[in-house]
């Protein structure tokens, strides 16, 4: 299944736009085997608790059609919430997250961090640029330099906690130069990345104590 294939193998996007692309595979899919597929996507992909929501949804005998419906709603309304807070504002991102990027078509500039290893924050900057925002691309060593230039720093986040969040490899840094710099540092994921229990994740991504975030952004717009 080639479209299976290439959500197992997207190291690249954020995981909103993997649990979308999840979602779109799963209404072509036949219902008995749409459990199976996003539990071999979920076993691929364990930091992205959006996956665990859509295992939870299905397992309760909602219609696909309606998770689509939930998970969208949730994303957008988190984006319009991130939109009013970076509203003519330079903010630092980093790696890939729609949900971000939808929350900064009113930004005055964005400077994004090229996330190494696999550098998606390219990504990140060429869909700002196709949109007629003003960018500019980082690498990961000139992060101090982008924070100090910036007006808030704000990243996306695979799965949240109590104690905090995990994201991309760099994202600990990152909410260190902003402590560092005074800057606030926002985290915008809707509440369906809620999990329990921290799960397993590779070196490419890390946990960030919630210490370091000012507040996160969710659909309702309010802490966890």
């Amino acid at each position: 299944m080639r479209d299976l294939e290439s959500i197992l193998s997207d190291n690249r996007s954020g995981s909103s736009k993997i649990i979308k692309n999840t979602l779109e595979l799963l209404k072509d899919t036949d219902e008995d085997e749409r459990l199976e597929i996003c539990k071999k996507i979920l076993d691929t992909h364990p930091s992205m608790a959006g996956l665990r929501f859509i295992v939870d949804n299905i397992e309760s005998g909602m219609k696909i059609n309606k998770i689509i419906d939930k998970f969208e709603e949730m994303n957008r309304r988190t984006s319009e919430n991130l939109e009013k807070i970076a509203d003519n504002k330079i903010v630092t991102v980093i790696s890939r997250s729609h949900i971000v990027e939808r929350g900064l078509l009113k930004a005055k500039k964005i400077n994004v961090l090229e996330s190494r290893p696999e550098k998606e924050g390219i990504d990140t900057f060429r869909w700002l640029k196709d949109r007629g925002k003003k960018a500019e691309i980082y690498l990961d060593a000139f992060m101090s330099y982008a924070v100090k230039n910036s007006d808030i720093v704000v990243s996306g986040a695979d799965s949240l906690l109590e104690e905090g969040f995990i994201n991309k490899t760099g994202t600990l840094p990152l909410a260190l130069t902003a402590r560092h710099f005074n800057k606030d540092f926002y985290v915008a994921a809707p509440s369906y990345k809620f999990i329990d229990l921290c799960p397993e994740f590779d070196s490419n991504f890390e946990f960030v104590e919630r210490t370091l975030v000012t507040e996160f952004i969710q659909e309702k717009q309010k802490q966890l």
